[in-house]
């Protein structure tokens, strides 16, 4: 069996059909997803050819198409065009496995190579080349990424849900933190322990970026499911090479805030501070950070409509604020990556939860970048609250003392120097990533993706529900959107749906 995304109507500009299959959820990505081309929707994982042993017979490739079916799916879907017939695509294409019959992406394949028999063993991604790997997803999904559902493509029901009243989505109006703070007060731990308890707490909302009073207790973890696998590893010179390296293939311009993004049918018109005709485009990508949104400071004509106004209040966004500190040399264990000093006894249960982040945790540069240096993080309330009136030399003493605890006098004997954030205060950024808030139900993830209109598309780590709060978030988001992009201009940029 085979399934392939449609192939265009004959005399169609569109490359592949639409909709068409994201990347996989777990993979980063790799040169050959933007070698492969701007609308090709092939996983991220490189995929060798597709190479049957044996080719189906012309006849086979011809519509009308046999009847069997396995799930819902036939066993060829999507208009074919024959063998070595001039024009053919090579278009998304899953093969169901003869032993297994469980249904595997392989990429990009032409209808007249898709082989007759085939199993999981022969698979080109190593994740799916086992019979006992469950199937990546539901066949149904597979149908309605292919574009083969009987209906027209819709919101996912996660997404519609956002729609619905607050009180009608389970687990709404519930916080993480209520719970876990009334399983604190009930226990019978030690002072040493009731402190290590709120160390981890304070961990937990580092992960969360915000106090966990304020994160859903029933869809706080709900991207948890797609947790990249492998090692941690520390981008040595910093995001700033990233940036650079993308940079480099684009006109970036700078020194250009903007004010106000106009868009419809007719196009899209970008406006700044610095006044003018502002600048026309075909379409916009928006990829300000949740806050920016949050905060309104960017104007949009026509308004947004509510239910992606809705999406931006309800989902979450804090900071995590951090500070280096360089010394003359390390006075830590070296060869660990990081380590922790455990926050000070508190007598009320309110005074733990605002001084748990106060430098909770110290990641080691000396054994990531060579250098005697700490970078000091803090999370939950402390980085909400207390910093946000602090000066830059009363952050910086607030870090040294709580290492003071720790290691004693030395710590000051050897400071150096510092550099100090300021994420949440930061007018083009206001955090630094999204959280899904207790009324919020992870839904608002899809809801900030799509597009508005034909010609405003929206990108950055708060519109991937998979990999949200991350780097790989953002960049994936971007890689989905340039493709959304790339197939809505070869369709003339079709109107989407209110």
């Amino acid at each position: 069996y085979a399934a392939q995304s449609p192939a265009p109507a004959r005399g169609a500009a569109a490359a592949h059909g639409e909709p068409a299959a994201p990347p996989p959820p777990s993979l980063p990505p790799s040169p050959s997803a933007s070698e492969s081309g701007a609308c090709m929707p092939a996983p991220l994982s490189p995929q060798p050819p597709l190479s049957p042993p044996t080719a189906l017979p012309a006849a086979a490739l011809q519509p009308p198409l046999p009847p069997h079916s396995k799930g819902g799916h036939p066993c060829l879907k999507g208009e074919l065009t024959g063998k070595g017939e001039k024009g053919e695509r090579a278009r998304i294409t899953w093969l169901a496995c003869d032993l297994c019959d469980k249904w595997r992406r392989v990429g990009l394949a032409k209808s007249s190579a898709v082989p007759d028999r085939w199993t999981c063993a022969e698979n080109g991604d190593a994740r799916y080349a086992s019979c006992d790997v469950p199937q990546e997803l539901p066949d149904d999904e597979i149908d309605r990424l292919l574009g083969l559902a009987d209906t027209p493509d819709k919101p996912c029901p996660a997404a519609a849900a956002v729609a619905r009243p607050a009180d009608e989505v389970p687990g709404r109006g519930a916080s993480l933190g209520e719970v876990l703070e009334g399983l604190v007060a009930a226990s019978d731990a030690s002072p040493e322990e009731a402190r290590a308890v709120q160390w981890h707490l304070a961990n937990l909302e580092y992960g969360c970026a915000a106090s966990l009073g304020n994160v859903s207790l029933a869809w706080w973890d709900q991207d948890d499911e797609h947790t990249l696998t492998g090692d941690h590893a520390v981008v040595s010179d910093g995001f700033g090479r990233v940036v650079e390296g993308l940079a480099a293939y684009s006109e970036v311009l700078l020194q250009r805030e903007v004010s106000l993004v106009e868009h419809g049918d007719w196009g899209a018109r970008v406006h700044t501070k610095a006044g003018g005709e502002g600048l026309v485009a075909d379409a916009v990508l928006v990829t300000v950070p949740l806050g920016v949104l949050k905060a309104k400071t960017v104007k949009f004509a026509p308004p947004l409509p509510r239910w992606k106004r809705s999406a931006i209040e309800r989902l979450g966004f804090g900071p995590i604020e951090k500070v280096i500190l360089s010394f003359e040399r390390p006075f830590w264990d070296e060869g660990a990556d990081f380590f922790g000093c455990l926050p000070p006894a508190a007598e009320t249960a309110a005074e733990a939860a605002k001084a748990r982040g106060e430098f909770f945790m110290f990641w080691n540069l000396q054994r990531s970048h060579g250098t005697a240096a700490l970078m000091c993080v803090s999370s939950g309330a402390f980085a909400e609250g207390t910093w946000r009136h602090l000066s830059y030399k009363r952050v910086v003493d607030s870090s040294l003392a709580v290492l003071g605890r720790t290691f004693g006098p030395q710590v000051r004997q050897l400071f150096r120097k510092s550099v100090v954030t300021d994420w949440g205060r930061n007018p083009f950024c206001r955090g630094s990533y999204s959280y899904v808030g207790v009324d919020a139900s992870g839904a608002e993830y899809d809801e900030l993706a799509r597009p508005v209109g034909g010609r405003l598309f929206f990108a950055g780590e708060a519109t991937n529900g998979q990999h949200p709060a991350t780097a790989t978030g953002a960049y994936l988001s971007g890689l989905r959107e340039a493709q959304r992009i790339d197939q809505a201009g070869r369709r003339g940029f079709p109107p989407a749906e209110p």
